[in-house]
């Protein structure tokens, strides 16, 4: 059903007439073609997203590129009604036989209908012709340059338009309408305009399919729509198989409703209906050549596939070609990862839907495809998914010896290059290698833990050590996973094999084996919270000389660290850390992603803290995108907060709310560290909300018995709010050494706090001095102040300043009046924290008669310390000129003196 803009939309474009001479175009113009297309049932709000394309017709050229049923004309559709009903706007739909006069024909026409609607005074735009041809495009730019307001020009499905003709006028318009005009094309690829030029002038908005892709907050809310109920397991698995594609969701929904839905997600795969295999068909594989899909559904026993594997599963010598073309005509379904050669991807409900025909047509080619697969990687130096093929195709003594000799590749690197099929029951008894491949396989296939017990198989080293090592991660079992990952580098049975004689290359696996356990130990210590201990053992294992090649442990090591450091605020280290993590190479032949994942989300955590919240979120992207089954819940646990976070600095509080709420607790308790973040993540929200007392209750009655010092900063930062600095004095811990317990507490309590890190001693520092403030001590405040200051330079801390509001602001004002060692920083920050704080956006009184450019410049001066000759030396400007500029500033601002000028600049907001 229309809403009643979308009628008034409608009802003016089903008029259009075209107004072109007959003879050019005998074929009536469509209205339909002119008006959005009427939103799906249950269309989903994305104020990110018009967000983003009311950024972007600020400027001449908006793109929307994706693949079918990533939601492109929904979510025009939906904005365009809005936005029609502020200005004037125009909606074309396109398709091939848009060509020469007729696409002219319909802008025409469409555009003089805006204008009757809009502004009924103004002349119509020319009609197109040919005999004025090389007249209409200039006069028709002109009419739009006249118009008063910008002119919003949809084109959908803008990859039909491949008329050379009409390219050219479309990039004559756009140059010669003064800014009028605002393109916004959306389409499956990229229009054959010179897009070059407006990315080189910064003037091209794109949204993408990354973009597009749903949240799991929106995968929820779309499901929910079609009566599934609220976010569980089964839907996080929805999201997870369909990527955030929003068609996906909304089909395999469908197949999934209450009373109709099978167990698993992936069981519908393959069944009768399946509404995403049939789109799929229809939408991406119908559309390639007939080599090119042989070559997909061969491949698709893999998870990712190469040029040289492809032909050694087909037994042709075009792999690259195929896969090359794949993913250019299927572009957001089939992905090309990197490596050398290039490694491709496919979707996964695409995956699915490949090898469902691959056993329906060619089942009897099944085992000989695994068969090629395991001799493939086997001889490429890939033992970890020959180790899935070989099983697959039943070498079961094969698979286990590649077991025996690379299991602390298996463990620490997961095997993502292979199919995720279960693997074959029955291997927990005959092999204690096999046993441990099953074990990782139940982690990362399931990403959460196992439902029963894992195989206990004791007397076998080490492989049996690493079994219940990762049955132990595998469960939460912190103090499990300790022992056993002490227990492995004490072994001293990693000199023979499992037979008992001796091993070749024993003392490389020795290495690798303490490289495991070292890198195990670590992680553990650090998602329980343990971060000095963490640290040490991080740090260790980073300086141990490298293990032939093996540079996994080192790799793996560093992302964690990085991370670690961006958890305490140490900005620098942080970065170094990352970096390192991302020029170190992984495992010969291996991505490992999921340890560049945890780079990118420190990254997102150093960009973040600087307030450069743009780079947070491009940060945060890829690391989600790295994200795969057995990642670190170090990096899982801590995505949903990260996102909150920068959520929260853009102003969406109640995305915050939604992400803290609804992202699983991947592997970690209702006690554990991610838990315990994410509720004080939800009280500090609350808090910026408004909300004391729901923060006050998540405090209090969930996490009070918490010696943690956020948990004391946060009550101090409510205690504030709620006017009550003193409270918020005592119940802060001791900031000014890392080190230190709270002030009210008995010296027995205090070491059982945790050393407190820079971040918060930042944020405890900030609010000490805005409390102290507060009760009158100007000059104890202002030397907490510059306590904090010294803290944060180093680093590049911003965001702890320009999120704490106008109190945190008015004393940054006043510390521009006193000596400071940071007074390019302090400003900085008052101009930042003045741009957060909501005053910002209501308008500043204004001044009987304005200041000048030059007296402007003058006053900024005057901030500083410069006599009027030093800033005449500045300026290259006399001192007598100064002085006048000078004298007309205080006048203006009713100042006597240089200080009230200031002060009376900063009210004003001219500073």
């Amino acid at each position: 059903m229309r809403t009643a803009g979308q009628e008034t939309v409608a009802g003016h474009h089903r008029a259009l007439r075209p107004t072109a001479p007959t003879n050019l175009d005998p074929v009536p113009l469509l209205g339909s073609k002119t008006a959005p297309p009427d939103p799906p049932a249950g269309l989903l709000d994305r104020p990110r997203l018009t967000a983003r394309l009311e950024v972007g017709t600020r400027g001449p050229l908006t793109l929307l590129v994706a693949p079918a049923g990533w939601g492109k004309t929904a979510l025009l559709a939906g904005w365009f009604v809005g936005r029609q009903a502020r200005g004037s706007a125009i909606w074309l739909t396109l398709e091939s036989t848009d060509r020469g006069d007729r696409f002219w024909s319909y802008l025409h026409a469409a555009l003089a209908a805006e204008t009757a609607r809009r502004h009924p005074d103004r002349p119509a735009p020319p009609a197109p012709g040919r005999a004025d041809r090389e007249l209409f495009l200039p006069r028709f730019a002109s009419v739009i340059a006249a118009q008063p307001e910008p002119v919003l020009l949809v084109l959908d499905d803008a990859h039909t338009v491949t008329d050379p003709e009409v390219v050219r006028g479309i990039e004559f318009l756009l140059r010669h309408c003064r800014g009028r005009l605002r393109l916004v094309a959306a389409g499956r690829t990229e229009p054959a305009l010179a897009l070059h030029r407006y990315r080189l002038t910064g003037e091209l908005t794109e949204i993408r399919a990354a973009e597009l892709a749903l949240t799991l907050t929106e995968s929820a809310r779309l499901v929910d729509a079609q009566g599934l109920g609220p976010v569980t397991d089964q839907i996080r698995e929805l999201h997870h198989r369909a990527e955030g594609w929003p068609a996906g969701v909304r089909l395999a929904g469908l197949a999934l409703r209450a009373g109709e839905r099978p167990t698993t997600v992936r069981e519908y795969v393959g069944a009768d209906p399946d509404p995403a295999a049939d789109y799929l068909s229809a939408e991406v594989l119908a559309g390639q050549a007939a080599l090119t899909r042989q070559t997909l559904v061969r491949t698709s026993v893999l998870d990712r596939v190469c040029g040289p594997l492809a032909d050694e599963l087909t037994g042709r010598d075009d792999g690259e070609e195929q896969l090359a073309a794949a993913a250019r005509d299927a572009a957001g379904f089939i992905f090309a990862v990197g490596g050398d050669p290039t490694w491709y991807r496919c979707h996964r409900m695409l995956s699915d839907v490949l090898y469902a025909e691959l056993s329906s047509r060619f089942a009897d080619e099944i085992p000989r495809l695994h068969e090629r697969a395991y001799r493939w990687h086997r001889a490429h130096g890939r033992p970890l998914a020959a180790v899935r093929h070989g099983l697959a195709c039943g070498d079961l003594a094969g698979a286990g010896q590649l077991v025996d000799e690379h299991w602390p590749e298996l463990l620490l690197c997961g095997h993502q290059d292979a199919r995720h099929t279960p693997l074959p029951t029955g291997l927990d008894a005959g092999h204690p290698g096999l046993a441990l491949a099953a074990a990782v396989d139940r982690l990362e296939t399931a990403g959460r833990p196992a439902a029963g017990p894992l195989p206990d198989i004791r007397g076998q080293e080490p492989t049996s050590i690493a079994n219940r090592l990762v049955a132990a991660i595998d469960g939460s079992r912190y103090d499990e996973t300790l022992s056993y990952a002490d227990e492995l580098l004490a072994t001293t049975g990693l000199a023979t094999t499992t037979a008992g004689a001796p091993a070749e290359g024993v003392e490389t696996l020795g290495e690798r084996a303490r490289a495991v356990a070292t890198a195990m130990l670590g992680t553990v210590q650090f998602g329980r919270g343990d971060l000095t201990d963490a640290e040490a053992a991080l740090t260790g294992l980073i300086t141990a000389p490298a293990t032939n090649g093996y540079g996994c442990p080192t790799r793996y090591a560093a992302g964690q660290l990085a991370l670690l450091h961006a958890r305490r605020g140490e900005l620098a280290a942080a970065y170094r850390a990352a970096q390192q993590t991302l020029v170190t190479a992984a495992c010969p032949g291996r991505r490992c992603a999921s340890h560049a994942a945890a780079a990118h989300l420190a990254l997102a955590l150093v960009a973040l803290y600087r307030d450069e919240l743009p780079d947070a979120t491009r940060q945060l992207d890829l690391a989600a995108a790295l994200v795969v089954p057995g990642t670190p819940g170090t990096v899982t646990g801590l995505l949903p907060v990260v996102r909150a976070a920068l959520r929260q600095a853009e102003g969406d509080f109640a995305a915050v709310a939604d992400l803290l709420t609804t992202a699983p607790v991947d592997r970690d308790p209702p006690d554990g560290p991610h838990s315990r973040l994410r509720q004080l993540a939800l009280a500090e929200a609350r808090m910026a909300c408004g909300d004391l007392d729901g923060a006050r209750e998540l405090l209090l009655d969930q996490i009070h018995d918490d010696r943690a010092p956020g948990v004391a900063i946060a009550l101090a930062r409510l205690h504030l709010l709620a006017d009550g600095p003193a409270d918020a004095l005592a119940a802060l811990p001791q900031w000014s050494a890392p080190n230190g317990g709270s002030p009210a507490d008995p010296p027995a309590i205090q070491p059982e706090r945790q050393p407190v890190t820079l971040l918060e001693r930042l944020n405890a520092g900030l609010v000490a001095a805005v409390a102290t403030h507060r009760m009158g001590d100007q000059r104890q405040a202002r030397e907490l102040l510059e306590q904090v200051l010294d803290l944060a330079a180093p680093d590049g801390h911003r965001l702890v300043f320009n999120h704490a509001g106008s109190p945190a602001r008015d004393l940054l004002v006043e510390h521009l009046d006193s000596p400071t060692r940071h007074r390019n920083l302090v400003n900085d920050l008052v101009d930042g924290v003045g741009r957060r704080h909501a005053d910002r956006h209501r308008p500043a009184p204004a001044l009987a008669e304005p200041l000048t450019d030059r007296e402007l410049t003058v006053l900024r001066y005057l901030q500083g310390t410069l006599s009027n000759g030093e800033i005449a030396a500045e300026l290259f400007l006399s001192v007598n000129t100064v002085k006048t500029h000078v004298r007309n500033i205080y006048q203006k601002l009713g100042a006597p003196r240089r200080r009230e000028a200031v002060r009376r600049a900063r009210e004003l907001r001219l500073l």
